[in-house]
């Protein structure tokens, strides 16, 4: 794949894909895109923040509260997790179990626990569960990546 970059002052920002076929790797690639103009708004003690979706590591749902988990902080959304699903899908953010959903391209590994969950390890070390109802949907979105497996019977 080569990136050719113009500096056109002139010009709005324009982005053009060429490619032989469309494939999950071009479609990928639109919605990482896309996801660029989508921002999530998080309070934290009463002041909204405006947060890139790229930056969201998971969203939960705790006692009818919504929680947004950044790297190092915690955001609170008046949106319902489903509402937040609705919204993200389409670029990575995938449902783990009842209460929670998880940003695909934070996911740093994956490992087979003893009662028919996985336990996932983000990229900054924090593990989240992921419980067998939504285990096919994670193996959908990690087709193709079996390094991040600890265990080969995943």
């Amino acid at each position: 794949m080569d990136i050719i970059l113009v500096e056109d002052k002139e010009s709005d920002l324009e982005v053009q894909i060429r490619y032989q076929i469309m494939n999950a790797q071009v479609q990928q690639l639109i919605q990482r895109i896309k996801s660029v103009d989508v921002k999530i708004v998080g309070s934290d003690n009463g002041e909204e923040t405006v947060l890139n979706i790229y930056d969201i590591f998971y969203i939960e749902s705790i006692e009818r509260k919504t929680f947004i988990y950044t790297k190092d902080q915690i955001f609170r959304s008046s949106k319902k997790l489903y509402q937040l699903l609705d919204e993200l899908k389409e670029f990575g953010f995938v449902q783990i179990n009842k209460s929670c959903i998880m940003n695909i391209d934070v996911l740093d590994s994956v490992k087979t626990l003893f009662n028919s969950k996985l336990k996932a390890t983000l990229i900054n070390g924090e593990n989240v569960i992921i419980t067998r109802t939504y285990i096919p949907a994670i193996k959908k979105w990690l087709d193709g990546e079996a390094d991040l497996y600890e265990n080969e019977n995943f």
